[in-house]
């Protein structure tokens, strides 16, 4: 199978604002899409463009979109940099393309483009085996690598239908394409759905149930010059409209990364549920370590105020999707109002993939606000536990000074009414024996003792009394 003229559009976005975390984070690459931008060119045509050099970041003024190139370097109005070279394919065939460097909101992003050109010399270029596109993708070169500035990517590859017949093999023709844009043996992003766009017939590649490992991709395929012109037409708004999907998409995909870290710790937050003691089991409150209790009492907050900043993520995230699904819908506006309304195909992705990404986050929102309220209750029910268990270890502690208090004081008193015969104690010691009478000394030592244990047990009777009052009948 054959095709004719064949582009490959890279449509990639990174951050522009790096957090002061991030700031000294040796691993961001401040530069990517221009760095990426350069290799690309490199390894297919073997030419550096000097993107970083060329381009001023800091161009004013600050509107949502500004082009970056700077003033210098634009030729004839055209704020993208344009390159030529040559890849062989049994022959060398021209290559010609583009980069264009531009600022949205609060990424950066870049639009390059490779294509066989339709003419050359004032001819039509021959039609091309599929196996073309591999020459403009060597070494995987454009699926960019990650960072943590990398927003998303999508990859759209547009060619000429050769011929009538062409059209009822579309899809066999799109899958041949997928297949010939990356290397042997790498993971094909599976196929999503099909549609017309412009009148042509258009597949979209990549699933969002494979989040971790998604990539889109885009083919479109030309039956006739209306696609084409009608590309030309709104070109500037489709980059914007990739932009706002791929920031949703981006979002969503966060959201499944806080999904998980949510998992985590409202199992965490069960865990220390199911382990409290119940506030009415005595046997369980009474061998509660009151230590333990008091470390889970500091450490259940921390938990809570982390669970609670992944839940306002998610929030966040689920805010960023609508924000920017507005913003999808207003550049589909502008597109309607330029070509008219046969933009049904992405139309889809606001009709559908959007409240879908919303839905599922308001659910996952839903299940874990739950886990918040188990936190305030298991903080509650341990504080209470803790000072049930202090007011009983302070009763107990009370009680043994009073048992104390009364049993040291009685034998005082005992051992004051001893005193009056204190001068017998000057008798000389003499062993215990049955032959010799206790000594008065010994009498009386015994006898303050016995005094202070009886005292103690009738202190240990009446506090137990206050303590635990019979009930009445």
């Amino acid at each position: 199978m054959k095709i004719y003229a064949p582009n490959i559009h890279l449509f990639a976005f990174q951050l522009y604002k790096i957090s002061n975390i991030d700031a000294n984070n040796s691993l961001i690459d401040k530069n990517l899409l221009w760095n990426t931008g350069n290799e690309i060119v490199r390894t297919t045509l073997h030419q550096d463009l000097h993107l970083s050099q060329r381009l001023d970041v800091d161009k004013k003024p600050k509107n949502p979109r500004v082009d970056l190139l700077k003033d210098t370097e634009v030729i004839d109005d055209n704020y993208a940099v344009t390159f030529e070279g040559k890849v062989t394919l049994n022959q060398e065939l021209l290559v010609n393309g583009f980069a264009y460097p531009l600022r949205l909101h609060d990424s950066y992003g870049l639009w390059l483009n490779l294509r066989r050109p339709e003419t050359e010399n004032n001819y039509n270029t021959d039609n091309l085996e599929i196996a073309f596109l591999r020459q403009l993708n060597p070494n995987n070169c454009l699926i960019l690598p990650e960072n943590p500035l990398f927003v998303g990517q999508t990859l759209l590859v547009t060619a000429w239908l050769t011929g009538a017949k062409d059209r009822k093999s579309s899809q066999e023709i799109a899958n041949e394409c997928l297949k010939f844009l990356f290397p042997d043996n790498y993971p094909l992003p599976p196929f999503n759905r099909q549609g017309e766009l412009f009148g042509s017939p258009i597949f979209e590649y990549g699933l969002f149930s494979q989040s971790d490992n998604y990539q889109h991709v885009l083919i479109w395929l030309f039956a006739d010059n209306q696609a084409d012109t009608k590309f030309n037409q709104c070109y500037d708004d489709l980059v914007d409209l990739f932009f706002f999907r791929t920031k949703s998409v981006k979002a969503y995909k966060d959201s499944k990364k806080t999904y998980k870290k949510l998992d985590i710790a409202y199992r965490e937050v069960e865990k220390t549920i199911e382990k409290l003691p119940k506030i009415d089991d005595k046997k369980s409150t009474n061998t509660a370590n009151l230590t333990d209790l008091q470390n889970q009492l500091k450490a259940l907050p921390q938990l809570a105020l982390e669970y609670t900043r992944l839940l306002r993520d998610l929030e966040e995230q689920q805010n960023t999707i609508a924000i920017h699904t507005y913003n999808y819908n207003e550049k589909l506006q502008r597109i309607r109002d330029t070509i008219g309304n046969d933009i049904s195909f992405l139309e889809f992705f606001s009709q559908k993939s959007s409240p879908y990404f919303q839905q599922q986050i308001t659910a996952d929102l839903g299940y874990f606000r739950h886990g918040l309220e188990l936190l305030g209750k298991a903080i509650d029910s341990i504080r209470g536990i803790v000072e049930i268990e202090q007011a009983e270890s302070d009763r107990s502690l009370e009680r043994t000074i009073q048992i104390l208090g009364i049993g040291f004081g009685g034998g005082a008193i005992i051992s004051a009414i001893i005193t009056e015969y204190i001068n017998e104690i000057n008798i000389p010691l003499a062993a215990i024996s049955p032959k010799n009478p206790p000594h008065p000394f010994y009498a009386s030592l015994f006898l303050s003792i016995l005094v202070t244990l009886l005292f103690i047990g009738v202190g240990w009777l009446i506090t137990k009394r206050r303590h635990y009052p019979r009930n009445k009948k």
